[in-house]
C-alpha cells in the first residue's frame, strides 16, 4: 500500500467494502454452516468414547461366543454377569457416567441385565428400565449404533447404544449414557464467533458510512477548489493538478480572451464585468461536450479550452470552437432590463498540442496565436503555425 492510498478516500472505501463483504460472507456462512460445524465437532469430541464402546460391544460377543442365548446364559450365570459388570465398568470415567446391558422381553419391555453403575445406583437383574426415545426400538430394525442427545438447558447428556447381535439378530443393547463438556464449549465458540463478527461487521459498516460522508464531503470540497465560483468552470487549481497527467494528443487546445474588457469594466463596472464572465462561462459549458471537453478560467478574463478529438482529423474539434467563438459574438449581454451589449472575443489554437514536451509549452503556442489574434484587430480566431506550416483562420473585424 503506497502512501498515495491514505490521501484518496477511494481506496480506503473499496478497502473497507471489500472487508465488510467478507465479514459478511464469513457471518452467514458460520449461520448456515453452524449444525454442520457443530456435528462435525461433535464428532470429533465423541469419536473416541464411540469407539471404545464399539470395541466393548466386540469384547462382549466374544465372551458369549459359545452361548446359544444370550439372555438365558448371563441370567442364569452370576459369574458371567461379574466379568461383563467388571469389562463395562472400564468404560466409567469423569464424561460417562452410566453403563448397562439391556435386552427387550417378549412384551417390548426393556430390562437390566448387566448394571456397572455404582452400588446405591445399581438396578437389579431384570428389573424395568423405562426408554422415551423411539430410537431404542429402531436399533433392533437398524442393527447398527445410534446416538441419542438429549438436552438439559446448556447441558447435552447423550446415550450411546450399540447392538449386540447373533445369527443377525439384535439380543443385548450395550448402553451407555455420558456428557461431553466440548459440546457446551462449541455453542459458546460459535456464539462468540458470530458475536464478533457481528460487532465487527457494525462497527465496520459504522466506519463505512462515515467514510462513504467524509468522502461525499471530500469530493464537495475538493470540486469547490475545482471550480470557479464565478463562472462555475474549472479553474487554475484544476489545471495545475491534470497538466502533468493529461494526454495532449487527445485535444486540441484554445485559449480565449474576452476583447476590450477592461474598458467594458471602466465604462460599466465590475458588476457588468462580473455579468460578462458568468455569461461567457455558461455560454462555453453549453457549447462544449459534457464529459469530453474541458474550459478552465485561466485568469481574469481569459479561458483555457481543451476540445477533445474524435479521430486524427482535427476539423471537428475545430469546429466546436467555431461554434463558441459565434455563440459568444450572437449572444445579447443584458447589462440591465433594457440595454444590452454584444462582445466578441478573440481565440488562439493549438491543433497539435502532444507534439509539444509539456503543457506549458502547448500553452505558449495557443497563447502567441491569441496575441497574434489580439494584435491583428481582435474577433478572430488564429492557430498556431508552429509544426504546422499553414495560414491562419480568421473572421471579420469587430469590436465593440
Amino acid at each position: 500500500m503506497n502512501k498515495d492510498t491514505f490521501k484518496n478516500p477511494y481506496y480506503l472505501v473499496t478497502a473497507i467494502l471489500f472487508v465488510v463483504a467478507f465479514l459478511s460472507f464469513l457471518l452467514f456462512s458460520v449461520i448456515r454452516y453452524e449444525k454442520v460445524i457443530e456435528k462435525d465437532m461433535f464428532k470429533n469430541a465423541t469419536s473416541d468414547v464411540l469407539q471404545i464402546t464399539e470395541h466393548k460391544a466386540l469384547f462382549i460377543k466374544e465372551i458369549l461366543k459359545d452361548s446359544r442365548s444370550y439372555i438365558d446364559d448371563i441370567k442364569k450365570d452370576e459369574k458371567l454377569r461379574e466379568e461383563l459388570e467388571r469389562n463395562i465398568k472400564n468404560l466409567i470415567t469423569d464424561n460417562i457416567k452410566y453403563a448397562y446391558i439391556l435386552y427387550k422381553d417378549k412384551n417390548n419391555v426393556f430390562r437390566f441385565l448387566v448394571d456397572a453403575s455404582p452400588e446405591s445406583e445399581k438396578s437389579l437383574l431384570d428389573q424395568k428400565f423405562d426408554v422415551s426415545s423411539p430410537e431404542w426400538f429402531e436399533l433392533y430394525t437398524k442393527k447398527e449404533p445410534i446416538i441419542i442427545k438429549h438436552a438439559f438447558l446448556q447441558k447435552l447428556s447423550i446415550s450411546y447404544l450399540v447392538p449386540v447381535l447373533r445369527e443377525e439378530k439384535v439380543e443385548l443393547v450395550l448402553a451407555i449414557d455420558f456428557s461431553i463438556k466440548k459440546i457446551q464449549e462449541i455453542s459458546r465458540i460459535l456464539a462468540m464467533m458470530k458475536m464478533g463478527i457481528a460487532l465487527i461487521l457494525i462497527l465496520m459498516s459504522v466506519s463505512l458510512g462515515a467514510l462513504i460522508f467524509q468522502l461525499f464531503r471530500y469530493r464537495a470540497i475538493k470540486k469547490s477548489s475545482y471550480t470557479d465560483r464565478l463562472t462555475n468552470v474549472f479553474n487554475r487549481n484544476y489545471l495545475q493538478d491534470i497538466e502533468s497527467k493529461i494526454n495532449l494528443n487527445e485535444y486540441i487546445l484554445g485559449v480565449l480572451d474576452i476583447d476590450q474588457f477592461k474598458k467594458i469594466n471602466d465604462t460599466y463596472g465590475h458588476n457588468v464585468g462580473d455579468t460578462i464572465l458568468k455569461e461567457v462561462g455558461s455560454i462555453l459549458l453549453n457549447t462544449v461536450r459534457v464529459d469530453e471537453d474541458i474550459v478552465i478560467r485561466y485568469g481574469g478574463e481569459e479561458f483555457v479550452i481543451l476540445i477533445k478529438r474524435k479521430s486524427e482529423d482535427s476539423e471537428i474539434s475545430y469546429h466546436v470552437i467555431e461554434r463558441i467563438f459565434n455563440n459568444i459574438r450572437n449572444h445579447k449581454m443584458f447589462i440591465n432590463t433594457e440595454d444590452y451589449i454584444q462582445i466578441t472575443v478573440s481565440i488562439g489554437i493549438n491543433k497539435n498540442p502532444g507534439k509539444y514536451k509539456n503543457f506549458s509549452e502547448a500553452f505558449k503556442s495557443a497563447d502567441s496565436a491569441l496575441y497574434e489574434a489580439k494584435n491583428s484587430g481582435r474577433d478572430k480566431i488564429k492557430i498556431s503555425e508552429d509544426y504546422l506550416g499553414i495560414e491562419d483562420s480568421s473572421t471579420d473585424n469587430r469590436s465593440i
